[in-house]
């Protein structure tokens, strides 16, 4: 009887140090790599210019933007901090748009799953779709988590990147200046 206890808590111990050490491995995996350029981004390269699509199927480029600050979200109708993040990227197209800043949604489901998301809950922004390839992993999203966003500058240099919803705070901070 006095075994059973025992042998419960050395399991548990083991799975808490295995947990730790999966913990630990993970938060140093990030850290190896320079932290300006990790796969497919780098501050300051040029952005990638990946197949786009509209709603409808057109072929769509970034080109349409040249010139203007864009802030790329990769998103889906899915995806709850996605949604809940939503209208801070709208209030920002509204307050921003007019100092040069073009919030643009990459949305990551079918046509129909997004037009009928943006039915009920419509954006002050464009929302296209990926082409043939994966534009998130173009733009450095290898944890391919959503939402995930880039600030790209006027000259088409990439600046930033960001895992995860925005808060309005955040969004403030983490913005240049020029776009406050």
């Amino acid at each position: 009887m006095r075994r059973l206890p025992l042998a419960i808590i050395a399991l548990a111990l083991l799975a808490a140090l295995g947990g730790y050490a999966l913990q630990r491995r993970l938060q140093a995996a990030p850290a190896a790599a320079a932290p300006s350029s990790v796969g497919g981004f780098t501050a300051g390269a040029p952005r990638p210019d990946p197949a786009l699509r509209t709603l409808d199927g057109r072929p769509a480029t970034l080109d349409a933007w040249r010139g203007r600050w864009l802030l790329l979200n990769f998103w889906a109708p899915w995806c709850p901090p996605c949604r809940e993040e939503l209208p801070v990227l709208r209030a920002l197209q509204q307050r921003a748009g007019p100092r040069g800043l073009q919030v643009i949604g990459i949305a990551e489901d079918t046509p129909g799953a997004v037009r009928a998301f943006l039915k009920t809950t419509p954006l002050d922004y464009p929302a296209l779709l990926p082409g043939d390839d994966h534009p998130g992993l173009a733009f450095g999203n290898t944890r391919q988590g959503l939402p995930y966003s880039v600030l790209i500058a006027p000259d088409g240099r990439m600046l930033k990147r960001h895992y995860g919803a925005f808060t309005t705070p955040e969004l403030r901070a983490w913005l240049p200046p020029a776009l406050q």
